[in-house]
């Protein structure tokens, strides 16, 4: 178990048998002294304890000198192997680490990919590991198994080659041994992938100098807190998996994985969505995409009806109405990306029945004059809020402006994993987005038995999207952090903000903070083609080979093209999808994508670094490419 009151980082080195762990950890501690660095060996045995130390060397016997015992199971070796590197974590790194930093050649997760090789599943070795300390950074030495088949063939032991060789042939010993280590390296690079661990290359042809020279680099930035060195930032995952979401999710698999009402965790979850949001109804769904569809036919939206919708968007803002047979009649973009309130007279007709906006990128639309518009001319407003979870518009929270709107939960600020929930204030809505969805019980509880359309509680509309609990347990879990998420992303949003002042390549895309504050969904950046010597998707390459998450948005683009809004009739047959004509009506929407890039808003404890890495490397690049 950690002890969070040791500040001194714990470092191992990972890889593959002989990719030189030992000796590379050995040689960084020497490389920096003033680091105070202790290598310690993961078969060490405690110092400290004579007691423990006579205990971990009959262990290490038993693991290490006792040759294949092949009458006791794997499981058995597994669980005196998590015994051994529990205690070593107590006896050994515990003490070394009260008093300075700590590097370790190794430690259980060479035994956890075996493992995952074997059949073991994620949760079978998390629990047998459970109680192993864990480090606070890990460096994976990536060695091909070829530099590492030249290393150490002349010198296996018969032993040795016997587990990769059939018979004693050398050419099989070779081909056994070579499949064995890349099987070994590749679960390590899912480990590492999981675990946002650094990766260390070390190609045959390098001098042992020059890979202790890089070693030490990244072990002394990871020492000071500091970015990880070109092309080793961490990737981007969200949520952040704590000790509170796992409990969160634990608890909730002793408690129900299915609920058929809202009597459990959904109920719990929808109440504490629509508090955080300001509603007084929240429904939850499997997706943001099927709480667009209730949103739609809660609406009385039909065939032959049309509703206006943002030109540029992710598509499942209006996949749904189309999906139903409404027209979806587009409007163009205004230089946040979002729905131009300016373009809405002049697309409205008599069949018009709605307007649903997107908050892009997490700014806010204008609500002060796409409402205006919606209220007098009798329209349906909608919100779309997948990307707005924060975000407000004259101090009014997005998502209450309109008669419904739509949260996605999926990789989102706040998140349940995959999902999507949809507020409003009106009990009709409400009921006909339960019918929508969540069909038979819930239904029977929770309408009015007055309504006309009380009749259908049984089936429902035909369809089946509730939540999970277990989705509606990771959301409750991060309603609880809101507060947290929202402060740390805020900090992020304005060290980007800071930093790009007067910066000619790029420019932060946020609201006027006179009328809205962002949703704090990514950080949205305008890139300025004239100030710089390169087009923005090389611009983009270039951070992205630097080791840094930015990217231009590939399936957010101009969406009036695509063949299911040129249907002619919602029976229409698939087989045979209608010609779309290329849309050239969309300046604003076209300027905006053809400027716009992303990066993402991290929001957890530890995410310093990251956070250095990603705003070190877009600044050096930005002056890169400046003209």
């Amino acid at each position: 178990m950690n002890d969070v009151s040791e500040r001194h980082p714990f470092i191992v080195f990972e890889g593959t048998d002989g990719s030189g762990k030992t000796t590379l950890a050995n040689a960084v501690a020497q490389a920096l002294p003033e680091r105070g660095l202790t290598p310690i060996a993961r078969r060490q045995v405690a110092t400290a304890s004579p007691f423990a130390a006579g205990l971990m060397e009959h262990m290490a016997t038993m693991l290490w000198h006792s040759g294949d015992a092949t009458d006791l199971s794997d499981g058995f070796w597994a669980h005196l192997q998590a015994a051994w590197f529990t205690a070593h974590g107590e006896q050994v790194v515990a003490p070394a680490l009260a008093k300075r930093p700590v590097i370790l050649d190794g430690w259980h997760y060479k035994l956890v990919s075996a493992l995952l090789g074997q059949g073991w599943s994620r949760e079978e070795t998390d629990h047998l590991f459970a109680r192993v300390r864990q480090p606070d950074h890990v460096v994976l030495l990536r060695v091909d198994p070829e530099t590492l088949w030249e290393r150490r063939s002349g010198r296996l032991r018969p032993t040795e080659m016997g587990m990769h060789a059939a018979g004693g042939d050398a050419e099989l010993g070779k081909a056994s041994f070579l499949a064995y280590q890349q099987a070994s390296l590749d679960r390590l690079s899912e480990l590492a992938e999981r675990h946002h661990w650094t990766v260390l290359d070390v190609p045959g042809d390098e001098s042992a100098a020059d890979t202790t020279q890089r070693a030490a680099a990244i072990v002394d930035a990871l020492l000071d807190g500091r970015s990880r060195p070109a092309g080793t930032g961490p990737a981007y995952a969200w949520p952040h998996v704590d000790a509170s979401l796992r409990g969160a999710v634990d608890r909730q698999l002793d408690r129900s994985l299915s609920d058929r009402d809202g009597s459990g965790v959904i109920g719990e979850f929808e109440q504490a969505f629509a508090e955080f949001v300001g509603a007084r109804h929240a429904v939850a769904f499997s997706s943001g995409t099927a709480a667009l569809h209730a949103m739609c036919v809660a609406g009385g939206l039909r065939a032959g009806d049309e509703v206006i919708a943002p030109a540029y968007t992710f598509f499942a803002t209006a996949t749904p109405f189309a999906y139903e047979g409404v027209k979806v009649v587009f409007a163009d973009a205004d230089d946040l990306g979002n729905l131009d309130a300016a373009a809405l007279p002049g697309l409205v007709t008599e069949r018009t029945k709605a307007v649903i906006v997107t908050h892009m990128w997490g700014n806010p639309c204008d609500m002060t004059a796409i409402g205006r518009f919606c209220h007098e001319r009798g329209l349906l407003l909608l919100e779309d809020c997948s990307h707005a979870h924060f975000a407000e518009w004259d101090g009014r929270r997005v998502g209450t402006f309109g008669a419904m709107a739509v949260f996605s939960t999926n990789q989102k600020a706040i998140t349940t994993g995959e999902g999507g929930v949809l507020v409003t204030d009106d009990d009709r809505y409400r009921e006909l987005a339960l019918l929508h969805g969540h069909y038979n019980k819930r239904c029977f509880k929770e309408i009015d038995p007055t309504r006309a359309y009380y009749p259908y509680a049984l089936t429902g509309m035909g369809l089946k999207s509730r939540a999970t609990t277990l989705g509606a347990a990771i959301g409750l879990d991060q309603l609880g952090k809101a507060k947290d998420i929202e402060a740390r992303r805020r900090a992020v949003l304005a060290a980007y903000t800071d930093a790009l002042s007067g910066n000619p390549v790029l420019s932060p895309v946020l609201v006027d903070p006179a009328h809205g504050r962002h949703g704090l969904y990514v950080a949205g950046l305008r890139y300025h083609p004239e100030a710089a010597t390169v087009p923005i998707q090389e611009f983009a390459d270039r951070l992205t080979r630097a080791g840094a998450d930015f990217d231009v948005p590939g399936s957010t683009g101009i969406i009036a093209d695509e063949p299911l809004f040129h249907r002619a009739a919602r029976t229409d047959p698939w087989d045979t999808p209608p010609h779309a004509p290329t849309t050239t009506g969309f300046p604003g929407a076209s300027a905006f994508i053809g400027s716009f890039l992303k990066t993402p808003l991290w929001g957890f404890p530890g995410d310093h670094a990251a956070v250095e890495h990603h705003l070190d490397t877009l600044l050096r690049t930005c002056a890169q490419v400046a003209r």
